[in-house]
């Protein structure tokens, strides 16, 4: 009984710290970069230590490398644009920019955004990237890497 009574007590301390809600404002919460091989696989396993020894494998080998898919991990409450913008390794390349909308599912949503084969070969490898979440035209959160 004494159990239960505290279990309520921790339940209201949770909620009335704010700490029980959900935010569903709109942010950006991950973005994780994958190269992908000739089948579009960004793994070979089901780890993730078998994920990132796969993805050092293809990055030690350029001519492996068929595409790369960016997973944007987001919340919101509303359709959003997902905007990736990119800066490649190459001299003289224009940076690379690809939008992708999409619609929550609920909690977090994860949108990938596919740069092709050819789109790669022509780009090159990426220096840095921003992608940018934005809703009814307006830019709502941005997550950037280091070298943006």
């Amino acid at each position: 009984m004494r159990g239960l009574a505290f279990f309520f007590i921790g339940l209201i301390a949770f909620s009335w710290l704010g700490c029980g809600s959900i935010s569903r404002e709109p942010g950006l919460i991950k973005v994780l970069p994958h190269y992908l091989d000739q089948y579009g696989r960004h793994t070979t396993g089901v780890t993730l230590v078998e994920r990132d020894m796969y993805q050092l494998e293809l990055r030690k080998d350029p001519a492996a490398v068929h595409g790369v898919r960016y997973n944007v991990n987001w919340r919101g409450n509303a359709e959003m644009t997902v905007r990736l913008e990119l800066r490649s390794t190459k001299a003289g390349v224009a940076p690379l920019i690809l939008e992708q909308t999409a619609t929550p599912e609920g909690g977090n949503t994860w949108t990938p955004i596919l740069i092709d084969l050819e789109t790669y070969k022509k780009f090159g490898q990426s220096e840095s990237w921003r992608v940018t979440l934005w809703q009814d035209g307006e830019q709502v959160a941005e997550q950037a890497s280091f070298l943006w």
